[in-house]
């Protein structure tokens, strides 16, 4: 049978993105009373100005990521930092979430992290390029004591409350900001690779999810293939076309999340695992990959 390539339209990507999601959760059912969920906390001055802030995610199976922190920098030493990772952890036990994790750069907070009990379980060599990155977890159900800070002043005068749409722009834009001293911003747009892959009456029978980001990684977001035509090749065959319009667009690493029901797959298509996070989702283990080109 004859296939033909196209792009990914909107509607279609949302289609495969529930259809990874409900294959995924066969596979390992959500957490009960867990579902996905973003969380927003500030801290404010006395004039109501945020002068530091955190975004957690909180994922269905029982994990949550500490996706962003801040502390404007006239605030910095005094605590802050603590009271936003101790808000994080409360809300995702509170949210049912075993796991919190979070990633972090040569130039931030790791050692920061470590106090509070997170531990790396990957290293992201030169990503972005000329610096290091980890990724780091902490288990929220082992009763890990709480880090106290050696200056503890600021939780006599600040505390952290819940915030919405606009303090996240604003916690995002500070980050943006410090992250800017370091790497070189890059206003060029992310481009994105979706394809699919359809039959001679312009079934949907395969399709694959990439975005190649302005640092110039690609980040894979996903594979499908229908049920009748796996076993093939279309997946590796479309990944190998995702390799290449991905180097064709300056990328030089691809990187993927993966679980031990599908890591042989990506493993076959040239991915090596840079680290593996255990018992997540229950009884399994994701990893992240990645593939240099």
């Amino acid at each position: 049978m004859k296939y033909e390539m196209k792009p990914l339209t909107e509607e279609e990507e949302v289609l495969i993105e529930k259809k990874i999601s409900e294959y995924a959760d066969s596979m390992a059912p959500s957490e009960p009373h867990t579902k996905e969920e973003k969380l927003v906390f500030k801290i404010t001055d006395e004039e109501n100005n945020v002068v530091g802030g955190c975004v957690v995610n909180i994922h269905a199976w029982g994990r949550a990521v500490l996706a962003q922190l801040w502390v404007d920098e006239q605030y910095r030493l005094r605590g802050l930092g603590s009271m936003l990772i101790r808000a994080a952890e409360n809300a995702a036990r509170e949210k049912g979430c075993y796991y919190l994790c979070l990633g972090t750069l040569d130039f931030m907070a790791r050692p920061l992290y470590e106090k509070h009990g997170f531990k790396v379980f990957t290293v992201n060599h030169d990503l972005p390029r000329g610096h290091t990155g980890w990724s780091m977890s902490k288990r929220l159900d082992q009763g890990l004591p709480d880090c106290v800070p050696a200056n503890n002043s600021a939780g006599e005068r600040f505390k952290v409350e819940p915030g919405g749409r606009e303090e996240a722009r604003i916690i995002d834009e500070g980050l943006g900001r410090f992250c800017d001293q370091f790497i070189a911003p890059d206003e060029s747009d992310d481009i994105p690779l979706n394809k699919k892959l359809v039959d001679k009456d312009g079934n949907l029978i395969a399709a694959v999810l990439a975005e190649v980001d302005a640092d110039k990684s690609t980040d894979l977001n996903g594979v499908w293939v229908e049920e009748p035509y796996r076993n093939r090749g279309i997946g590796s065959c479309l990944l190998g076309v995702i390799d290449r319009e991905a180097k064709e667009n300056g990328s030089y690493l691809l990187i993927s999340n993966a679980c031990d029901w599908n890591i042989g797959f990506f493993k076959k298509c040239g991915y090596t695992v840079r680290g593996e996070l255990p018992d997540y989702p229950r009884g399994h283990t994701a990893y992240e990959t990645e593939k240099r080109i």
